[in-house]
């Protein structure tokens, strides 16, 4: 489960997920570390994690976001009993989107002073990739092919008092037809250009933490093919 929380990576795993120890920059013992409490930077690993750690912790980062902390990973016994817990904090909704290519340049967005990819909320019994297709044509005005889900991410936020979990799909997608490209203005969308790979990754500096993770995720798939 890869979690951003007011831009923050959040992981959880089992003990056998984690091979790599030389990642974090801190291992922290939730049984001896008030967590809340903690100085938090850089690259984090807690172990001995409980639901209510996870709990206390998502709390935190969704009322003021960690500035210093670059991602936080969980390790808990049973990641499937503490993602469903996570789970059952939130209202549960689901949005697809796309990284969308032509002539070896992706389609970004500029929406709300940062650089995006084009993505929105899936409707009511719609499935991921025709959702995804269909708001990447209405917020950028293009034609578009459906291709492979590259990944999927979930981030948080608050709406109305309550608390939502989004889950994004991602789709690699081909445009077909960009000759009335436009911004989908009550979107906010002011801008939509194409870009090199080296302009994208450049540009998504002004972006979210979430965004760079799926172009990331994006190039994997391509170097793989």
């Amino acid at each position: 489960m890869k979690l951003f929380v007011n831009d923050t990576p959040v992981d959880i795993l089992s003990a056998h997920q984690l091979s790599d120890l030389s990642s974090f920059d801190y291992t922290l013992d939730a049984r001896r570390v008030a967590l809340t409490e903690a100085k938090l930077k850089n690259d984090v690993l807690v172990t001995h994690a409980t639901d209510l750690h996870i709990k206390q912790c998502l709390d935190a980062f969704n009322k003021k976001k960690v500035k210093k902390l670059d991602s936080i990973t969980f390790l808990v016994d049973d990641r499937r009993a503490a993602i469903d817990n996570v789970k059952q904090q939130f209202k549960v909704i689901e949005a697809a989107g796309g990284v969308v290519v032509k002539d070896q340049q992706l389609l970004l967005i500029f929406r709300l002073g940062k650089w995006d990819l084009p993505k929105g909320k899936l409707e009511r019994k719609e499935k991921p990739l025709a959702g995804g297709l269909r708001e990447v044509e209405e917020e950028c005005n293009v034609r578009v092919l459906g291709g492979p889900k590259i990944c999927h991410t979930w981030h948080t936020y608050t709406r109305n008092k309550r608390k939502i979990l989004k889950k994004t799909y991602w789709y690699a997608m081909e445009c077909t037809d960009d000759s009335a490209m436009r911004g989908q203005a009550d979107e906010g969308i002011t801008e939509v250009r194409w870009m090199t790979y080296p302009e994208a990754q450049q540009a998504l500096y002004n972006s979210y933490v979430s965004i760079r993770y799926v172009l990331r995720r994006y190039l994997d798939y391509r170097d793989s093919l």
